[in-house]
């Protein structure tokens, strides 16, 4: 990482954190995206990354509409730490589609209420990252850079037949702001070196901004990918998903 040569904390929500350990404390708040088989062996499958947020006292997990085509959205699920439980949403919102289809990936995010999980099993409330302050523009000089995080469909072990175990495999990437989209909702990164692996299943991921913040440094949640390749990776900016998160919120009460 960018930060790790500099002598120097980051502040993530108030708390400093140092640099070399800011890449795997931001990873905790991603995980592999699963959904509810309602069979009795194969329980649970996967469906890629997703990133979970608190935002306004609410628990939101977000991912995208086109990991869960082929599933039914109340089926969509966390596991819990010990791996015993498989906890379904209480709800959930996307854009609306017009009969033409999407025309933009921010109508590809999907908003998922697990205010109802996290009060049965309080334990989850520590796996989503507290959003308040989105952030300033992510294509600036300020920024010094991104990090995704995902769960590659091919990194992942599917052993429930024989061995009734799942095996997640997070990857970390570094990158950083190549060109602003005339999407405006959208921002094309690039890593910082090319992609060692199919980046197939990090759809649905966040990625966090590091930005320099006068003589300080600050990390954001700046956005959920939306697609990825070795060379390149888009992402819907948070700025943009406030609107979505804020209707799924005000939808509820």
């Amino acid at each position: 990482m960018l930060l790790e040569s500099l002598d120097t904390a980051v502040s993530v929500n108030g708390i400093y954190v140092l640099a070399r350990e800011l890449q795997s404390m931001l990873g905790q708040y991603s995980f592999n995206l699963f959904v509810w088989t309602h069979d009795e062996t194969f329980k649970v499958s996967l469906l890629g990354s997703a990133s979970p947020i608190l935002y306004r006292g609410h628990y939101l997990v977000l991912c995208t509409g086109h990991q869960i085509t082929e599933v039914s959205p109340e089926d969509i699920s966390m596991l819990t730490d010990d791996g015993e439980f498989a906890v379904t949403s209480s709800g959930y919102r996307a854009p609306r589609i017009g009969p033409e289809g999407i025309q933009y990936d921010i109508q590809d995010i999907v908003v998922f209420n697990f205010d109802d999980a996290c009060d049965e099993h309080p334990a989850l409330r520590q796996r989503f990252f507290s959003v308040g302050e989105f952030p300033p523009d992510s294509t600036s000089d300020a920024v010094i850079a991104v990090l995704n995080y995902g769960y590659p469909s091919k990194d992942q072990l599917y052993e429930l037949d024989d061995k009734n175990h799942i095996g997640s495999r997070r990857r970390a990437t570094t990158l950083k702001a190549h060109r602003q989209q005339s999407d405006q909702t959208l921002l094309h990164l690039k890593p910082l070196q090319r992609l060692t692996f199919d980046p197939d299943g990090l759809s649905g991921g966040p990625n966090f901004v590091i930005q320099r913040t006068g003589k300080d440094f600050a990390a954001f949640f700046a956005g959920v990918t939306v697609r990825a390749g070795q060379e390149d990776l888009y992402m819907v900016k948070s700025g943009y998903i406030k609107e979505l998160l804020d209707a799924s919120i005000d939808g509820r009460s």
